[in-house]
């Protein structure tokens, strides 16, 4: 690989760095030590914005900091109110003191590769320089709260979102026997009437929602493992891809190859894959001995409560427990500062339980949030990231990250000794027997409080498994002794692809993986055509789609075909007035409102004989209907539909960006929601956002490379070679080697 010197000049710590020929820098450090503080550099030098935003997104003070926009104005009063930036002196103190001095190591990193930042013509980063933003020194408090950022914006909010989804469905008078039927059995013995007397505070907003959705987080993604077994070349392999918005530059991940030790009388140990700025963690990765990869485990971490509120008391407000029982509410006073603007404070309420939604404003019922992440010892879970880069074996890998408090993810493993291993990890919380936490529970009986933690040991994990691989694409999961982790089942199409495919390979080779990696047939197609195609005489459309090979290619027009008639029959069939309603059905299953636990839902329910929501009206007149509508729509490749723009994360499209020459690049995607290569859109008017692998990243234990392509490059500054420099790799579905021991 050609290698381009890197010079730093503000080191107080000696370390060697080049370029490859895609920009990924190689460091070479005496110790792990050095080689952390030299990724804390390089964070610093490459990415000082997208580390100091995030920092001041998830402080709340985004609208005093950066810019007193509405989004981020609104995206403050929510993050403020969670509180995820409270209580970090008290986990910093929690931290294992070896993981405490090697997070300190970084954060000297992040500082001195700041002052060479700041040193230009500038004297900050361009963004920083617009907004009139300055940073102040990284510490281990900062590395925290960017740690409960990657776990609640993604992961906890997602669950929230949902929950007040099925909130509002039930508010919005749908017969109940509809609704318990295309939500069973979660809904079953739910009491509705309580749900409905609850003053709900409306929903973040799509710019907001954005804002989030920008931020480092979790949420879908694939990963998988196979036995040398079951391998061409006798090594153990390894396949991971994160799922993100992906239409932002730069990247959310950062690529490095650290490597440490002299080499000389010891064997020179190395860490390669994708890091995150702001953290001194690698999510995806590999080391000598180890390989690993995550996934988001669809579990429950986040449940709204219903507290039944009344004026009076010290603080203003009080809460009821049992029949008459009051107690006063604490009371957190957060002040904002927006730029331009006076100083306000928000008055947020919380007791033992939960932080309450809204302030209220009259007597009533109002919502509380609760998340399990924010109990004490949560901040330890950046330990378990560096404690896995130090393990050497799969199992030893799995042993530490059981007990990891946070995110809720699936680890997939694989080692140079040829075993793999899968295990789900993160504190859930313990309920009372058959309540799953769909939907709120009231405050006062205290017998559906939480009841602690699911132990650890009952969270499920295979180890060499007969079947010679693990995979894992946020499926369902259950504990060990019988109830599932997740508030609400989501739909399996792209795990049971990926399971599909692997089984077909019994002498499967890195190339298989890559190419299963970029995979867009659609099971979700495949299940419901021949339900949906029985009811639809011999027609153009019936006969096209039997001829589909059901997969989600840019010159394919069968799939644009199945997309039209598939969301006309669910207008049809959930959008009557007597239903969802024509407009939010619109909402909750196109591009607009995608609501991943509606569509699992009525998937479920196409295919049904009988169902309520055809008891009056006929299903086969329906789905006929939808396919006149289907056919008359203008005929498009799916190229011409699923198309984004690449823009810049921090100047958009705004005219500030464009008069800079920031432009924004057309790009179109493969696949959709229920394809491996998950190519998923969302769009307003005004808006688009994407869903798709943020890394592709796969490595054969038997070698010391990896295998790697993201949206992306490895610079923030939109004028460096470096900006975009593997989005064609991406795009292509080629993938470019990361070296190992022998290489640099």
């Amino acid at each position: 690989l050609l290698m381009e010197p890197l010079k730093p000049k503000n080191a107080r710590y000696e370390f060697l760095a080049h370029r490859d020929s895609s920009g990924v820098p190689h460091v070479r450090a005496s110790s792990w030590r050095h080689a952390l503080y030299a990724l804390g550099y390089l964070h610093a030098v490459d990415r000082p914005t997208q580390l100091y935003f995030a920092r001041a997104v998830a402080s709340g003070v985004a609208s005093e900091r950066i810019a007193n926009k509405p989004e981020l104005r609104e995206m403050d009063l929510f993050l403020r109110r969670a509180g995820i930036h409270l209580n970090l002196a008290r986990e910093a103190k929690l931290l294992p003191p070896g993981a405490q001095q090697q997070i300190e190591w970084y954060c000297r990193g992040v500082n001195d590769g700041m002052l060479e930042s700041t040193s230009g013509w500038l004297g900050r980063s361009l963004p920083m320089w617009v907004t009139g933003f300055r940073p102040m020194p990284w510490d281990v408090e900062s590395v925290m709260l960017i740690g409960n950022l990657l776990s609640f914006a993604g992961l906890a909010v997602g669950a929230q979102e949902a929950e007040r989804q099925m909130l509002e469905l039930i508010q919005l008078g749908i017969h109940d026997d509809r609704l318990r039927e295309l939500f069973s059995p979660y809904l079953d013995g739910i009491d509705f009437e309580p749900l409905r007397e609850i003053n709900i505070t409306r929903r973040l907003s799509d710019e907001a929602l954005e804002v989030l959705a920008d931020l480092p987080r979790l949420a879908g993604s694939n990963a998988w493992a196979v036995s040398p077994a079951r391998s061409a070349t006798g090594g153990a392999l390894l396949a991971s891809d994160p799922h993100l918005e992906v239409n932002r530059l730069p990247a959310i991940w950062y690529e490095a190859v650290l490597r440490w030790g002299d080499g000389a009388e010891h064997e020179t140990h190395y860490a390669m894959g994708a890091t995150l700025p702001g953290c001194p963690l690698m999510a995806v990765g590999r080391t000598r001995r180890l390989s690993w990869g995550v996934t988001y485990m669809h579990a429950d971490t986040s449940d709204y409560f219903i507290e039944d509120c009344r004026p009076g008391g010290q603080t203003g407000w009080q809460y009821r427990r049992g029949e008459d029982q009051w107690c006063d509410f604490e009371l957190r006073k957060e002040t904002f500062k927006p730029k331009g603007e006076d100083p306000f404070e928000l008055d947020v309420y919380e007791n033992d339980l939960g932080t309450l939604t809204a302030t209220p404003e009259q007597p009533g019922k109002y919502l509380s949030a609760s998340w399990i992440g924010s109990q004490p010892g949560g901040g330890r879970a950046i330990a378990t990231w560096l404690d896995v880069i130090a393990a050497t074996s799969a199992q030893q890998a799995m042993d530490i990250v059981r007990d990891t408090p946070h995110p809720s993810l699936v680890w997939v493993f694989a080692d140079s000794q040829g075993h793999i291993g899968s295990q789900a990890s993160g504190w859930l919380p313990r309920r009372k027997p058959n309540n799953a936490g769909f939907v709120p529970l009231a405050a006062w009986d205290e017998s559906n409080h939480w009841l602690g933690v699911v132990p650890s040991e009952l969270l499920p994990r295979q180890y060499d498994p007969p079947i010679g691989f693990v995979a894992s694409a946020n499926e369902e999961l259950y504990r060990t002794d019988g109830p599932p982790l997740h508030a609400f089942g989501l739909a399996d199409y792209r795990k049971r692809r990926i399971v599909q495919r692997l089984t077909e390979l019994p002498h499967a080779t890195v190339k298989d993986m890559c190419d299963l990696q970029y995979d867009v047939v659609s099971l979700q197609a495949d299940d419901l055509l021949p339900v949906l195609l029985a009811h639809v005489g011999d027609c153009p459309l019936k006969q096209r789609l039997e001829k589909w090979d059901r997969r989600y290619n840019l010159e394919s027009t069968e799939a644009t075909l199945f997309m039209h008639f598939y969301r006309h029959v669910l207008l049809e069939i959930f959008g009557h007035e007597e239903g969802i309603g024509w407009r939010r059905t619109f909402y909750l299953t196109t591009r607009l409102g995608f609501s991943r636990m509606v569509l699992t839902a009525a998937d479920r329910a196409l295919r049904r004989v009988t169902s309520s929501w055809w008891r009056q009206r006929d299903k086969g007149e329906m789905i006929r209907r939808a396919a006149e509508r289907a056919s008359a729509e203008p005929e498009q490749t799916w190229a011409e539909v699923n198309r984004f723009h690449f823009v810049n994360r921090f100047f958009g499209s705004s005219v500030t960006g464009r008069l800079l020459g920031i432009r924004a690049t057309e790009t179109v995607m493969p696949g959709n929601h229920a394809t491996p290569f998950q190519g998923h859109l969302l769009q307003t008017a005004t808006r688009e956002s994407t869903f798709a692998p943020s890394y592709h990243f796969v490595t054969d234990m038997s070698t010391d490379a990896a295998l790697t392509n993201l949206p992306g490059g490895p610079s923030e500054n939109a004028f460096s070679k470096w900006y975009q420099s593997d989005i064609e790799h991406w795009m292509s579905g080629r993938y470019k080697t990361l070296g190992g021991a022998g290489e640099g």
